[in-house]
């Protein structure tokens, strides 16, 4: 098994560097930067993609503190309404922040009128490898501890060897990652494959990784009618992406 072991902060000279956003950080600038050696080996606007960066984010880190207010612990913050911004003490969903980068996504894009399905495909091209490496400081920090388990990659909990689902769902996102990219070698895809194929794998491999995180710790995720509000998130999203493949299909078929 694991070893578990305690690396929330590290020490960087006289600075004290808190590991899960410098991980989280190191993430977001890795996708930027395939995203942007894409862009200019497909034609695209490099430039046009840093500031749509930018944008995605900031509204990501919003969208992703609200949803987590809300759906994960709102019995706590409405007692506690100051603390809503202290997103230094933890406290983001992912799918809150799928929410706020569509929305840039798509205000950005109208913008500067540009190719919605080329400019989304470079972002979910890019996207699962800098999302597997932020799961890496959720594992390094152990902040979604899974069920009791005595497989061999469990880790050591205090009270017991458990899954890190933060450890989990990284090595499926970098071996999707992987998968993606020899894909895009082999063929040319239609506008739209990668934006459409991600959606549909992360919420079909976030559904299920969800029934194994732990239920018996303070910290374990809220459940509405058994379900955690991911799982429902990751049902939406296999709805919507099963949608625009339909409408994509209909479209491509007719041009």
């Amino acid at each position: 098994m694991l070893p578990y072991f305690n690396t929330s902060t590290f020490s960087l000279g006289p600075l004290t560097i808190h590991t899960w956003g410098f991980v989280v950080s190191l993430g977001f600038l890795v996708a930027i930067l395939v995203a942007y050696r894409r862009a200019k080996h497909t034609g695209l606007n490099a430039n046009r993609v840093l500031d749509l960066a930018f944008w995605i984010i900031a509204l990501a880190f919003i969208g992703a503190r609200i949803f987590h207010v809300f759906f994960y612990e709102w019995g706590y913050f409405q007692d506690h309404l100051f603390e809503i911004v202290r997103i230094d003490q933890g406290g983001l969903s992912s799918f809150g922040g799928f929410i706020g980068a569509t929305v840039a996504f798509i205000i950005f894009t109208r913008k500067y009128h540009l190719d919605r399905w080329r400019y989304a495909d470079l972002l979910m091209f890019a996207w699962p490898l800098g999302h597997a490496l932020g799961r890496i400081g959720c594992f390094l920090t152990h902040m979604h501890p899974g069920r009791l388990s005595s497989v061999w990659w469990a880790v050591q909990y205090p009270g017991g060897a458990r899954l890190d689902m933060g450890m989990a769902e990284s090595v499926v996102l970098l071996s999707y990652w992987v998968i993606m990219l020899l894909v895009s070698r082999k063929h040319k895809r239609f506008d739209g494959f990668y934006l459409i194929s991600g959606m549909i794998f992360y919420g079909a491999t976030r559904f299920i990784l969800d029934f194994f995180r732990a239920t018996d710790l303070p910290m374990s995720d809220a459940r509405y009618l058994g379900l955690t509000p991911a799982q429902y998130g990751s049902i939406a999203l296999v709805i919507i992406a099963l949608t625009i493949w339909k409408k994509r299909a209909q479209w491509v078929k007719s041009a």
